[in-house]
């Protein structure tokens, strides 16, 4: 049986991409082992193209893809996409829907952050925990009328599990251990790759996802091979393609050659 004729790749950042068990201040980049920026190179030499996939917001990534020779990207769980350097599309949460959010969220005593797809407000700028992605986060105060262009909400929580919001237009989903996003119910990863392969005129049998985390659940759905990273959440393996090796383990460079998406040798150990 011949091996599927894949077109377009799509990649999770924290815990994929990036190994999380560095310490945060490293920054992004630092963090993403030398294999998988090799790897993301290669795969762009035989015609399959990389995207960044992430809950992540775009202002925080966009000059990491741009490192990593990265023109499109899904960012903020979906809500905000660009294609080949251009903004596809933008799912809004709306001023009504923000405001309950902020409501119950204020109600139960959490700090979060606000997103535009430029821009970060914080509710509460001496509680940020931040890595090195951002480096412009304002105050909520200074958001006024760029309420209308919020994509999503992030709640920072040592039992990030807990949180729950009434509100049936959103979704809570889990990114990280104490890290909870907040958007439109309708919009996903999956959603993301969707309106990609539209613009592209292919079938979702010819994209690989590679994913580690709950948010990567639908994304996994929906392409034709699935890859799950050796530290992935173990849910998220049962719903696997395949399964590779930890990031820091060299994994995203392995499971290219496995799945023969580009020819080499396995990567040298340190």
């Amino acid at each position: 049986m011949s091996q599927p004729h894949y077109k377009i790749a799509f990649f999770d950042i924290d815990g994929t991409l990036a190994d999380n068990e560095l310490p945060q201040v490293m920054g992004i980049y630092a963090r993403i082992p030398e294999s998988a920026r090799q790897a993301l190179r290669k795969l762009k030499e035989n015609g399959i193209e990389p995207v960044i996939a992430t809950g992540r917001n775009y202002q925080a990534i966009h000059q990491l893809a741009e490192k990593l020779g990265v023109e499109s990207v899904i960012s903020s769980n979906g809500a905000h996409v660009v294609y080949q350097g251009k903004t596809l599309v933008t799912h809004r949460l709306g001023a009504e829907i923000l405001t309950s959010i902020q409501q119950e969220l204020t109600a139960q005593g959490l700090p979060y952050l606000v997103e535009t797809p430029h821009q970060l407000y914080s509710s509460d700028l001496a509680s940020l925990d931040n890595d090195g992605g951002v480096t412009d986060i304002a105050s909520l105060a200074e958001l006024g009328e760029f309420s209308q262009d919020v994509i999503q909400v992030i709640c920072h929580s040592e039992n990030s599990s807990q949180i729950t919001l009434s509100l049936p237009e959103v979704k809570v989903e889990k990114v990280a251990p104490t890290v909870v996003d907040i958007h439109l119910a309708e919009v996903s990863k999956a959603t993301g790759i969707h309106e990609i392969l539209a613009q592209l005129a292919i079938p979702a049998a010819a994209a690989l996802a590679f994913g580690d985390e709950e948010n990567d659940f639908a994304m996994f759905e929906t392409v034709g091979m699935p890859v799950a990273m050796g530290n992935a959440a173990s849910a998220l393996k049962e719903k696997a393609g395949h399964i590779t090796s930890k990031v820091s383990e060299h994994g995203i460079w392995e499971a290219c050659l496995a799945l023969q998406l580009f020819e080499g040798e396995k990567w040298p150990s340190k």
